[in-house]
């Protein structure tokens, strides 16, 4: 992982980051730049939460990761020597994937860099534009899993929640956070509007709600579990 300032690092604090509002920073590589949205310098829970763009053209250095690496293509389409990936498409690089990431049209990518909590070596690679959702009746929404819940400790997938709908209260036993990709969630604390991102510790909890507009949301668990 490299050498940074680290951002938002108290997994017990909440934390909300507006990327509309944020400035693009340059990076080492030419045609890249990146939002940090949360950064932690540690041998076991290190991890970083990017927003990522890449100009036409651009790419990031051939690398061997040390950590997982997972990825999601908000806008445009990338590539490297294992596919491509186009629009709203999932993809989880495990430790040791050597890969170059590169665009030729340019994309926006979520990205998380994460010191791995398991030892699990699958690669996954989930299009959300053409895989089968299912449907999550008691939260009012469709779910597409990203990643099995093999131990308990973490999970992964994409809520895509109706129009007026009032989730149960939840505590978030082993911490949350979400990046919304489409629509408006709202809840006791905030409104949270497409390009927002926002992390729950373990314990606190809240009901969130939508209102007009469906939302549509990467969710991940666990990460704060260590």
């Amino acid at each position: 992982m490299r050498s940074a300032v680290e951002v938002n690092a108290d997994a017990n604090k909440v934390a909300f980051m507006d990327t509309r509002t944020m400035a693009w920073e340059s990076t080492e590589w030419p045609g890249v730049q990146r939002k940090v949205l949360e950064f932690v310098s540690h041998p076991k829970m290190g991890r970083e939460t990017s927003i990522l763009k890449l100009e036409p053209g651009a790419s990031l250095p051939t690398s061997t990761c040390p950590e997982r690496l997972d990825f999601f293509v908000l806008e445009g389409a990338c590539s490297d020597e294992h596919g491509s990936y186009g629009k709203h498409t999932f993809v989880r690089q495990p430790p040791g994937t050597t890969h170059t990431l590169r665009s030729e049209g340019g994309c926006t990518l979520y990205m998380k860099w994460r010191v791995a909590i398991n030892k699990d070596a699958t690669r996954i690679v989930i299009d959300a534009m053409s895989a089968q959702w299912g449907e999550f009746p008691h939260r009012g929404a469709d779910v597409l899993h990203l990643y099995p819940n093999k131990d308990g400790i973490e999970t992964g997938r994409i809520g895509h929640v109706h129009t007026n709908r009032k989730l149960p209260s939840h505590d978030h036993s082993i911490g949350e956070e979400t990046f919304v990709i489409e629509g408006v969630l709202k809840d006791q604390f905030a409104s949270y509007e497409a390009g927002t991102w926002f992390r729950m510790p373990c314990g606190v909890a809240h009901a969130p709600y939508t209102e007009e507009q469906r939302c549509k949301m990467l969710i991940r668990e666990g990460d704060l579990v260590w």
